[in-house]
């Protein structure tokens, strides 16, 4: 046992090597053809020292692993289709292997068929957008990010099949659907010019700042207000009863009441203004003086015609209570 364990690095060595060394050494035969394949990645690195599946329609695989250039050689049978398979990732792009007896066949492929996608972003001002976050959102669901760079730019390589859409932190911009037309890679580029992140949330800021002043001075402005209605409320209103009417049309003297018809007279109106700012304090015919609070009022002319309203009294100042000619109502005795 002990000296089985100590042989035993020296065994995986060999069963490494001679791997190795069996790919190099392949050839081509009557029934295989020998298959010289570069794997890359979409940015065109090697896919290395990694293990590549092919496999035919009878889904039979092969098995090969690239060397740290991302070169593989295997032996497949002739006269089949393979498609390859990197880990989870498939190239549907078939490799058409002859049925021509030693024969050799060397190409490319990509570990998947894709899209190269260029994202160039720009502002308003059509300055490239450094360090902004964009998201593609796969039709699978899968969703996958980049940052521009320096010119505004984020490449993303996306399967061939899929459709998709772009958006920045805050805003969907564009969807795409791709057909599939048989390509390995193809290339989309997008141009875009809007607000960046940082400039909407900067604006943001300054909008939730502005906000809190604004909310700040109309504390401060409401508190005056209720301060000063305060004084008002501790302070007289002189009520000044007066009657409108365009068209001058007199009922004859009007007596005004405070409440009702059973109230107090305050007093009688004889002049018609035909506007609503009525007589000064010094012309005024009926007045009284109130405090803060809510009254009512009847007025009734010679003429036959009464007035029923309600008016408001913060405090201080004056208050002009119009009595309108033509809503007055005849007395049905």
């Amino acid at each position: 046992m002990i000296k089985y364990i100590s042989y035993l690095p020296f065994l995986l060595l060999m069963f490494i090597g001679s791997s190795s060394l069996s790919q190099e050494n392949l050839s081509p035969s009557n029934t295989q053809t020998l298959i010289i394949l570069e794997v890359l990645n979409p940015d065109d690195s090697p896919y290395a020292n990694a293990l590549v599946l092919f496999k035919d329609k009878y889904k039979k695989e092969y098995k090969a692993k690239t060397n740290n250039k991302g070169v593989l050689k295997i032996l497949l049978p002739n006269g089949n289709k393979y498609i390859m398979k990197c880990g989870k990732l498939k190239n549907e792009l078939l490799i058409n292997v002859s049925n021509r007896a030693y024969a050799t066949w060397s190409g490319k492929r990509y570990t998947f068929r894709f899209i190269e996608f260029t994202f160039n972003f720009r502002d308003y001002q059509n300055n490239p957008v450094n360090e902004e976050e964009i998201f593609i959102a796969l039709g699978s669901g899968d969703t996958i990010s980049k940052q521009t760079n320096p010119n505004g730019n984020a490449t993303f390589y996306i399967p061939i099949k899929e459709t998709f859409k772009v958006r920045t932190k805050y805003k969907v911009i564009e969807k795409f659907e791709i057909p599939d037309e048989g390509y390995e890679a193809i290339s989309l580029s997008f141009n875009y010019r809007g607000q960046s992140a940082k400039d909407y949330e900067q604006k943001q800021k300054e909008a939730r700042l502005a906000q809190l002043e604004y909310e700040k001075q109309k504390k401060i402005r409401d508190s005056i207000y209720r301060r000063e209605d305060s004084i008002r409320s501790t302070q007289p209103t002189i009520v000044i009863f007066f009657a409108s009417d365009r068209e001058m049309k007199h009922l004859g003297e009007i007596s005004v009441y405070d409440g009702d018809k059973e109230g107090e007279k305050l007093g009688s109106v004889n002049s018609v203004w035909s506007c609503h700012s009525g007589p000064s304090i010094e012309k005024a015919e009926t007045t009284v003086e109130k405090m803060k609070g809510n009254y009512k009022y009847y007025a009734k002319s010679s003429g036959g015609y009464e007035w029923k309203g309600s008016y408001d009294i913060n405090g201080g100042g004056t208050k002009r209570v119009i009595i309108e000619i033509n809503e007055g109502k005849k007395i049905v005795n």
